[in-house]
């Protein structure tokens, strides 16, 4: 009789696209990261789209390879679906994967429904049959598409938890609540939480780094940088992100005049287009600075006085791990797991913004709360200093990639029987 216990456990991994974001990362942590003598890994990842910054050259660069199958990306395509639902289909026959785990909503529900169809097959032919772990990053309930289509996707998603998902990851308490609360995918006892982990050590000695970012932009001395990190998308909503600087110059002319504002990430030229026009109309273009995607954020999030996030929609958001990581401020709307991160409300503001423990934050669309948020961590730079500090603080004790991978490979072991 073989001894399976000595076996690594056969993990099949889909993800919709290996963009530079916070899905592709956590994807890259648990690839580079899991014992290979008791974790044995394949990936197949969709195509990036045009205008997207890629991380599979990086990863291929630390020795991960992957299989592409264009039909996982997020655009709707019947023809190309069908044939990426086969060839998931031929990985589960060759692989004879125990656990599929999937991340993001397009690669989570080809992948589903592909076990679905090799059920009957593998309980016919006694093969395993595998347990599906479906991660949710964030969700695509609103912020996304149309309300035609999201009740669609919704209704598919439901069906998904029903019928083929043995647990659903959720990377905050809140995301859990709003996934099977808020929209009834899944019953309660499926999810686990499971919140993100990161490389700590680039954020260990941020001074350096801090010191080399402010000099490569021109940032004098006393002048306050204010960043908004992540790939341009629609539901990061980076115009609010301009219209809030535009508010702190209408508001209080006398902060915004030596505040710097930088936008670090990539993403479609088209957009990028938009925010620079949306830039100049909001005459702000003078004080704002478009960065690009960068892979050293080790310097530029010790480089910034304040993070500012402003987007839609968020599961637990990279940056302000990141940002905390080098005891940042944090601004940002109010949605997704960033409450979760940032702690319970404690007051309201005149002007509308929240003050947390671990930052503020103010309702999603609101430039001129967001606005007044900046203006406070620019008036009360000891408030600003409290914020970042308990933040870090946080990040330091339980968002530690070492945690994420101990829990992760803790969740696979009982997927596969072996705890």
């Amino acid at each position: 009789m073989p001894n399976h216990a000595a076996e690594p456990i056969r993990i099949l991994r889909l993800i919709a696209r290996l963009n530079v974001g916070g899905p592709a990362r956590h994807v890259a942590s648990l690839m580079t990261g899991l014992d290979p003598d008791q974790f044995a890994q394949t990936l197949v990842a969709g195509r990036v789209q045009a205008g997207e910054d890629d991380l599979g050259p990086q990863l291929r660069a630390r020795g991960i390879e992957y299989q592409e199958l264009a039909g996982l990306g997020r655009a709707l395509n019947p023809l190309r679906d069908l044939a990426s639902l086969w060839a998931v289909f031929g990985l589960l026959l060759r692989l004879r994967p125990e656990i599929i785990d999937t991340h993001t909503a397009k690669a989570g529900t080809i992948g589903r429904v592909a076990l679905l169809l090799y059920r009957p097959l593998a309980r016919l032919t006694g093969r395993p049959i595998p347990r599906a772990i479906h991660t949710f990053h964030g969700h695509t309930f609103h912020g996304y598409f149309s309300p035609l289509a999201t009740r669609l996707f919704l209704a598919i998603e439901r069906f998904l938890a029903k019928t083929a998902t043995w647990r659903i990851v959720a990377i905050s308490p809140r995301q859990f609540r709003e996934i099977c609360g808020d929209y009834g995918v899944g019953r309660p006892e499926q999810f686990v939480v499971l919140p993100l982990g990161i490389d700590l050590a680039p954020f260990a000695h941020p001074a350096a780094g801090r010191a080399e970012f402010r000099r490569e932009l021109g940032v004098g001395e006393g002048e306050f940088l204010v960043g908004a990190v992540g790939r341009v998308a629609p539901v990061k909503n980076y115009g609010l992100f301009l219209a809030t600087a535009a508010a702190l110059r209408d508001r209080r002319p006398e902060l915004y005049a030596r505040a710097r504002f930088a936008l670090i990430g990539g993403g479609d030229p088209a957009d990028l287009a938009a925010l620079r026009h949306q830039a100049a109309a909001l005459g702000v273009a003078e004080r704002v600075v478009f960065c690009g995607n960068r892979s050293d954020p080790g310097r530029f999030m010790a480089g910034l006085d304040a993070l500012v996030m402003t987007s839609r929609n968020e599961g637990t958001p990279m940056a302000i791990l990141e940002a905390g990581a080098c005891g940042a401020a944090v601004a940002a709307t109010a949605v997704g797991g960033i409450p979760d991160l940032l702690g319970e409300s404690e007051a309201v503001a005149p002007e509308g913004y929240h003050l947390r423990p671990r930052g503020l934050t103010a309702r999603s669309g609101d430039a001129a709360a967001l606005a007044a948020a900046l203006g406070r961590l620019m008036d009360d730079p000891a408030l600003a200093r409290r914020l970042g500090e308990s933040l870090k603080a946080m990040v330091w004790s339980g968002y530690d990639q070492a945690r994420l991978l101990a829990d992760t490979a803790r969740l696979y072991r009982q997927a596969a029987g072996r705890e």
